[in-house]
C-alpha cells in the first residue's frame, strides 16, 4: 500500500466550504463585533476623557490643600490616578480596534465575495484573542510576582 503525504506548505491555498449557516453565523458574529468594537471605541474615550478630568479636579485638591492641610500629596495621587485611567483608556481601545476590524473585513469579505478581506479578518481576530492572551498572561505573573514578595517580605508591616 502507497502512502501519501498530505501536509501542505504555509500559504498554499486549501479548498474549504463555509456552509450558508456558518456564513450566517459568520455574518452575525461580524454585525457583534462592530457593536462590541463601537461601544469599545465609546468606553475607551470616555475613561482617556475621565483621566484629564481628574487631573483637573486634581488642580482644585491641591489647592484645597495648601489651604486646608492635609495628610495625602493630592498631585501625586491624582496625577497617578489620570495616568492609570488614561492606560486603561488605550487598554480598551486596542481590542476594540481588532475587533471592530474583524466585524468590517468579514462583512467586506462576505458582501463582495473577497477572500483576502476574510483573511484579513481573521488575522485581527488573532491579533485581538492574542492581545488578551498577552495581558491576562501579565496579570497572572504579576499576581504571582506580588505573592512571592509578600510571602518573602512577610506581609506589610506598620
Amino acid at each position: 500500500m502507497e502512502q501519501t503525504d498530505h501536509t501542505e506548505e504555509p500559504g498554499e491555498a486549501t479548498e474549504m466550504l463555509i456552509t450558508f449557516e456558518a456564513e450566517n453565523f459568520l455574518r452575525e458574529t461580524g454585525k457583534w463585533s462592530n457593536f462590541l468594537g463601537l461601544a469599545g471605541f465609546v468606553f475607551s474615550i470616555l475613561t482617556i476623557i475621565s483621566a484629564f478630568s481628574t487631573s483637573s479636579i486634581n488642580a482644585v485638591v491641591g489647592s484645597m490643600q495648601q489651604t486646608y492641610g492635609s495628610g495625602l500629596d493630592a498631585k501625586a495621587l491624582g496625577s497617578g490616578l489620570s495616568f492609570l485611567y488614561f492606560m486603561l483608556g488605550v487598554l480598551i481601545f486596542i481590542p476594540s480596534l481588532h475587533l471592530f476590524q474583524f466585524g468590517a473585513s468579514l462583512k467586506n469579505g462576505f458582501n463582495y465575495g473577497d477572500q483576502a478581506s476574510i483573511n484579513l479578518a481573521f488575522q485581527k481576530l488573532k491579533s485581538y484573542f492574542r492581545f488578551w492572551g498577552v495581558l491576562v498572561i501579565s496579570i497572572i505573573v504579576f499576581y504571582v510576582v506580588v505573592v512571592i514578595a509578600a510571602i518573602a517580605g512577610g506581609g506589610v508591616k506598620v
